[in-house]
């Protein structure tokens, strides 16, 4: 008898450690950061002000600073980050090239936030013909500018490509080496009050410079508990800024170098997504977000834009958007 008590004894001391590995499996946190890449610009803000809240672990989300979303496709190319702030064309271009992506959140839309500026006298868009302009080598810039060269009746033959990274627009423009820029906040909004003319803007092109969440396809399984820390952070800070508007823009402003009542004026021209918004775009079959990207995708391959057709079905992962 003692031996079977000895028996069942050791199998329920089994049955517990089990449970608390089942447990530990099931609710520890990954033990890996997840690494997000983003650049300057008004709808990424919001992450920054997460951050400032105490929204994300450091040992769980790290936040890296880079120059360009040209620099985020580059590092997540190479496996260097894990996700990505990106606009859609940058991710269809670039899952097109065979980097393995999934959209797990739409940002933002861009409303009128970027802008195509001119020097003074260049006061109408036909009036670029033969100008300088500079543009990041990126789709988002490839896609305003098409848009601005399509309402103009121009081809991109009737005008000088002048490749600039984000970090060189303000000086490029200041020091005369271009005639025209595309660009965004925070940096149109010190190059129109030093007299740039706006010429066209993204609320002309609805629905084709839209921001989104973009993690590498391996990183998703691997970081369930991470991505939905960044997510669930965003969407608190969205929250934050439309009950605190001063105070988030205080927190906010400096790290764009401009002032808080800029930061509020430029939101102006941008559509923020938070979680009922994106439970929207993604909730429905076929997902909202499906059909605006499918058309997308059509404007980009008729203006040579992006170099194949990009399965959109599979490009959006609604898990952490969609309970």
């Amino acid at each position: 008898m003692p031996h079977i008590l000895d028996k069942n004894i050791a199998l329920v001391i089994l049955l517990l450690i089990l449970s608390f590995w089942l447990a530990a499996c099931d609710f520890k946190p990954e033990s890996r950061v997840l690494k997000v890449g983003t650049n300057q610009w008004m709808g990424y803000e919001p992450l920054f002000l997460a951050r400032e809240k105490g929204q994300f672990d450091p040992s769980r989300v790290k936040l890296v600073e880079l120059q360009s979303s040209t620099d985020t496709l580059r590092l997540l190319r190479a496996g260097m980050i894990d996700a990505g702030m990106l606009t859609l064309d940058e991710v269809l271009s670039e899952v097109a090239l065979g980097t393995e992506l999934e959209i797990v959140m739409v940002v933002d839309a861009s409303e009128g936030a970027d802008i195509l500026l001119a020097k003074p006298g260049i006061n109408h868009l036909a009036d670029i013909k033969g100008k300088r302009v500079g543009v990041e080598n990126s789709a988002v810039g490839a896609t305003l500018l098409n848009g601005a060269l399509i309402a103009a009746g121009l081809n991109v033959s009737d005008i000088v490509v002048v490749p600039l990274k984000l970090n060189q627009h303000f000086s490029a423009y200041v020091q005369n080496k271009v005639d025209v820029l595309a660009t965004f906040e925070p940096i149109s909004s010190k190059l129109l009050k030093r007299g740039a003319v706006k010429l066209f803007d993204s609320s002309q092109i609805p629905n084709q410079i839209i921001d989104v969440l973009a993690v590498r396809k391996s990183v998703v399984i691997q970081a369930q508990y991470n991505i939905k820390m960044l997510i669930e952070g965003y969407f608190f800070a969205l929250e934050y800024l439309k009950n605190y508007p001063q105070d988030a823009t205080n927190i906010m402003a400096p790290r764009l170098g401009i002032s808080s009542a800029d930061m509020l004026i430029g939101y102006e021209g941008i559509t923020l997504l938070g979680k009922e918004e994106n439970k929207r775009l993604f909730a429905d079959q076929p997902k909202e977000i499906v059909k605006i990207t499918n058309t997308l995708q059509k404007i980009l391959i008729r203006a040579n834009l992006l170099t194949q057709k990009v399965d959109t079905d599979k490009l959006f992962n609604a898990q952490f958007v969609v309970p």
